[in-house]
């Protein structure tokens, strides 16, 4: 009769299991096994990489810091950047005084400067050029490489800014790379003795090396 009544409330066990599973209830269970609720850092995470269109700007940009707080060892700063966006006519002529192919800029003390034409709220690789100079406004809080020449300091911080880009992109799942090819600072000083001016090639801005990149 013992093992009857046993038999009888494993049976019962399992249709409930069964009925909650067909009715699309997956939620707690208590019978066999427990739901798992997402962590703090499973949320986070999937904010930080969402890659569905974003409402707007202030969205896109706390959603990148933290992923920058998920790919690097940057302390993230309170409060947000000021963000400008600008014709690219008015790019080039702020920040290369010539034509350029420049598509975005941080400038300290004004904020990060947009060419009208990107969308990060909807373009993927839009929005790793933004990450990209938001990793300037972060690297410029915390004073990243502060105690270099202004030449190794800029350097090292687009190094890194690359780096962090890469690690987004590959995150999300997009198929892009970039990749600084320009000169390290020896070269530099070199070719700015002979008269020329480096290129900055991701960007495409001419113009001395200084801590505004």
């Amino acid at each position: 009769m013992l093992r009857l009544r046993e038999l009888c409330l494993a049976t019962a066990a399992a249709a409930t299991l069964m009925s909650s599973a067909y009715a699309g209830d997956f939620g707690p269970i208590n019978a066999y096994g427990a739901y798992n609720a997402p962590s703090d850092i499973d949320i986070k995470n999937a904010r930080a990489f969402d890659t569905s269109p974003a409402a707007s700007i202030e969205q896109v940009i706390k959603q990148l810091e933290l992923a920058i707080d998920r790919l690097s060892n940057h302390k993230i700063p309170k409060g947000l950047p000021h963000i400008s966006r600008v014709s690219h006519a008015e790019m080039e002529q702020h920040v290369c005084g010539a034509n350029c192919a420049i598509k975005a800029w941080y400038k300290p003390g004004e904020g990060i400067i947009l060419d009208e034409s990107l969308h990060p709220e909807t373009n993927m690789f839009d929005r790793s050029i933004l990450l990209h100079e938001l990793v300037h406004y972060v690297q410029d809080m915390s004073g990243y490489y502060g105690n270099a020449d202004p030449c190794n300091r800029w350097f090292h911080r687009e190094l890194n800014a690359y780096e962090i880009q890469n690690r987004y992109l590959g995150a999300i799942g997009h198929p892009s790379r970039v990749a600084y090819a320009g000169n390290n600072c020896h070269a530099m000083d070199a070719m700015m003795q002979d008269g020329i001016t480096r290129r900055q090639v991701f960007s495409g801005a001419t113009r001395h090396p200084d801590t505004e990149d």
